[in-house]
């Protein structure tokens, strides 16, 4: 069976500079050149598609487990999330069908949520353990291709597998590809303590995207236009609501960060925490997570919000 061989090292805390990182770590977990995804401190990697390959924020490779879907063997990963409880939620899909493995950090299987047509591309946990989704639904007729009927593309699992609502339908986000359309270990739904941030892919080709925010209930709060220069992993949403991407500016030599200003409604750019070629990965609580990997090795800084 194919294993990643990765250890996520915790660097040791000593006096550091204001300006230096509260939080260091590096992780062998680049496969095959693909990036690792990024979940609250958490780093995963699904190389091949359906083997997952998880590393706990302190440092341990908590396992390495293939799946096996409801198919023919034709499994793809597709998210993860992980609750506060330590809950971790895996989408998947196979050939016909899709679902939600409810599982332990040991990766034991605790049950599945059958999602049916329903595609979960791209998960997070809120509050109250209940299980956002934004995703594709198939064609009923023809299971290999995506539905070309209107469909709410934002579901909410409860734990036990019952679906307590579906929002924002298709239709809200005209373009030619589907809004929730699967990406390699990327993360396009944040839930916080007051609403729901969805990246949708809005155009023709997969970079023509826009940040839009749901309240709790699903209704639509703000939409907002993003630059296709915008590179993985996207946008990045903190706890306390603050939306920030980065662009390589190629005069400068140099990654730029950029705060989500609603009221103006653009993209303000702010004094980055880390200077250089640090790429924006993600977010944890309130903190920013910056990655660089020029040994092939992810180092990954956590600093708080400029």
């Amino acid at each position: 069976m194919f294993r990643i061989i990765s250890t996520l090292v915790l660097l040791s805390l000593r006096a550091l500079p204001a300006d230096a990182p509260v939080r260091e770590a590096s992780a062998s977990a680049i496969s095959s050149n693909h990036m690792p995804g990024f979940y609250n401190g958490y780093l995963f990697a699904a190389q091949p598609r359906d083997v997952l390959t998880l590393f706990a924020p302190d440092g341990q490779e908590l396992f390495s487990l293939p799946f096996e879907g409801h198919d023919n063997g034709l499994v793809a990963i597709e998210s993860i999330a992980i609750d506060s409880n330590n809950t971790l939620a895996v989408a998947w899909q196979d050939r016909h069908n899709a679902g939600i493995d409810i599982r332990d950090l040991s990766g034991k299987l605790v049950r599945t949520i059958d999602t049916g047509l329903y595609v979960p591309a791209h998960l997070s946990f809120g509050a109250n353990h209940l299980l956002w989704a934004f995703g594709w639904q198939r064609d009923a007729d023809d299971p290999a291709s995506s539905d070309r009927r209107d469909y709410p593309i934002v579901r909410k699992y409860s734990i036990d597998g019952k679906e307590m609502g579906a929002y924002l339908w298709k239709s809200l986000i005209p373009g030619a590809l589907e809004p929730g359309m699967s990406g390699w270990q990327s993360r396009a739904i944040t839930v916080t303590a007051d609403r729901v941030g969805i990246e949708a892919v809005s155009g023709r080709v997969s970079n023509e995207r826009e940040w839009l925010e749901l309240d709790l209930n699903g209704n639509l709060q703000g939409r907002w236009k993003l630059d296709p220069q915008n590179q993985f992993p996207g946008v990045v949403f903190t706890s306390d609501d603050q939306a920030y991407i980065h662009r390589y500016n190629r005069e400068a030599d140099l990654i730029q960060v950029f705060r989500l200003n609603r009221t103006k409604s653009t993209w303000d750019l702010v004094t980055s925490p880390r200077v250089g070629l640090a790429a924006l990965y993600g977010a944890d609580g309130d903190k920013l997570v910056f990655a660089e990997w020029p040994d092939n090795t992810m180092h990954l800084s956590w600093f708080p919000q400029p």
